[in-house]
């Protein structure tokens, strides 16, 4: 991995974490990659779809919902490499 992919990974993380806080209404530095949807935010399936429509308007994408379940994403990291592929087409 090349210097400019790993910056690029890093502000992706940073954005979805900036998104993720947001829903949460917590400070950004207190998410992480490890950070776990149910078990450590509490967020149900309704705060996930919530939590995606807020990524699709933050990084302007559109997912395909036939693509995931509201159970798909356990941790930031798991949305952070989803938002990835979706980006990637």
């Amino acid at each position: 991995m090349d210097a400019t992919q790993t910056a690029t990974d890093r502000d992706l993380t940073a954005d979805v974490i900036a998104s993720v806080a947001a829903i949460a209404k917590q400070a950004p530095d207190t998410i992480t990659g490890r950070t776990r949807f149910h078990q450590d935010l509490d967020f149900d399936s309704t705060n996930v779809l919530e939590l995606l429509m807020r990524i699709e308007a933050d990084l302007d994408i559109e997912f395909d919902p036939d693509t995931f379940g509201t159970t798909a994403f356990e941790t930031v990291d798991s949305l952070v490499g989803f938002v990835r592929r979706t980006l990637q087409g």
